[in-house]
């Protein structure tokens, strides 16, 4: 047993810590770099129920390089197959149509597979295409602001601007009605929850994702029929035309004889982008740390080009993915601890980025630190995350028109985070404009 300790949690060991933290233990759930600091010294490699947890960033940086051991399909894992043996027999057919989505995710491949399908999307996610985006992303900002003051409330909530503009700005991508948005958004939140708890919150999960399902695949046969009546008006008068989203660019490049997304391939992505991603929390995340470091802010006020690299330094210091999923592949070792073949290995990518072995002081917010660039807030390898580009062009655009609009914003009350170990955001962020 690893060593014990008060902290307000009793005499308990690290282990019985870790376990009431991945039972989402609200106390531990409230402050978690204690404990992932108490992992990294005295346990950084332990078994905690269904899965090995890793915490130190050598460590972490090792797995992800190592993709012939380490399998990126998450859903063979012990976190899966233990969670499916506590549940009843109509929880269970719930749960394994949830789990099957994984199987078409891009980032729950290996090659060949994942070789494919990113070669296929990737494009669409480069840095020059998101950084097209910018504009629009920036028009949906004000939107957003303009929609806070309109409602005349002071403070108000952040927590709904910071989800949202990311949300909204993948919903332009996928050309969502606006009349739409709302539903979308309901069911990305539900969604979003199952992934960051294993769907502690299962019957809600399963509903929201038939209902995108039926929607997206509405779209995709919707935007073929389109690419296919404009490629026959336009039969030897050159390229097809029609709308500039990303489904009806996939579903073109199919019919054009690329490498082809299957539907269930074109559900699973979309669901990933409109319920996942970095930046949904890394506004209110961001805000939050400069209000409790005003002189970080007033750095960053002083000099509004440092607002790109801070960004770096948000990324590692409150990031909202606290974790990522692996599955041992064959028995091994990881830093000598012995991992068996099918085992879950969570990944805790949060805890990597405040190893002091890699960053020094690492508990400290510093927007101008040069190295924040190694956090592995994304990922590391073949398997970088996909939407690292629109994620961070989220962030900068989120903060430059919040800090342009309310530049004498604070926090106006106490920050209570969601209860979950996936991700980590505020339920709500209440911000007075001055």
């Amino acid at each position: 047993m690893s060593q014990a300790t008060a902290g307000g949690q009793g005499a308990l060991s690290l282990e019985e810590r870790a376990a009431r933290f991945y039972g989402l233990d609200e106390q531990l759930l409230s402050d978690p770099w204690t404990l992932y600091a108490d992992l990294r010294d005295h346990a950084p490699v332990l078994r905690v129920g269904p899965a090995v947890v890793v915490t130190r960033y050598a460590d972490v940086r090792d797995v992800f390089r190592d993709t012939e051991t380490f399998s990126s399909r998450r859903w063979t894992g012990t976190r899966v197959t233990q969670r499916r043996a506590s549940l009843t027999p109509a929880e269970a057919e719930r749960y394994d149509y949830l789990i099957r989505l994984d199987v078409h995710h891009i980032g729950q491949n290996d090659r060949p597979d994942h070789t494919r399908l990113r070669r296929f999307v990737s494009q669409a996610f480069s840095r020059r295409a998101v950084e097209n985006l910018r504009d629009r992303a920036t028009r949906i900002a004000h939107e957003l602001c303009d929609e806070i003051d309109a409602s005349g409330d002071d403070p108000f909530d952040l927590a709904t601007l910071s989800w949202r503009l990311p949300f909204l700005v993948v919903c332009s991508m996928l050309a969502v009605p606006d009349a739409q948005v709302a539903t979308f958004r309901s069911w990305a939140a539900q969604i979003r929850r199952g992934l960051g708890t294993n769907y502690d919150n299962l019957d809600a999960a399963y509903d929201a994702t038939r209902n995108l399902e039926a929607y997206v695949l509405d779209l995709i046969r919707e935007r073929r029929a389109q690419v296919s009546a404009n490629a026959n008006a336009n039969a030897g008068a050159g390229a097809a035309g029609g709308s500039d989203d990303l489904v009806t660019g996939l579903v073109a490049n199919d019919a054009e004889g690329g490498s082809p997304l299957t539907d269930a391939e074109l559900v699973a992505m979309f669901a990933v982008m409109l319920t996942t991603g970095n930046a949904n929390d890394m506004i209110s995340n961001a805000v939050i740390a400069l209000a409790e470091r005003p002189d970080q802010k007033a750095l960053l006020r002083a000099d509004p080009t440092l607002l790109r690299p801070a960004i770096e330094e948000f990324l590692r210091f409150c990031p909202s993915a606290h974790g990522v999923h692996r599955v041992a592949a064959r028995d091994c070792e990881i830093a000598g601890f012995p991992v068996r073949a099918g085992e879950t290995v969570r990944l805790v990518v949060a805890s990597a980025n405040h190893d002091p072995a890699m960053f020094t002081d690492p508990d400290r917010l510093d927007i101008t630190r040069e190295d924040a660039r190694n956090q592995l807030d994304f990922g590391f390898g073949i398997h970088t995350c996909l939407g690292q580009w629109l994620a961070r062009l989220d962030i900068e655009v989120g903060l430059d028109v919040l800090y342009a609009r309310y530049p004498a914003l604070r926090v106006a009350g106490p920050v209570r985070y969601r209860r979950e170990y996936q991700f980590r955001g505020p339920e709500r962020l209440m911000i007075a404009k001055r």
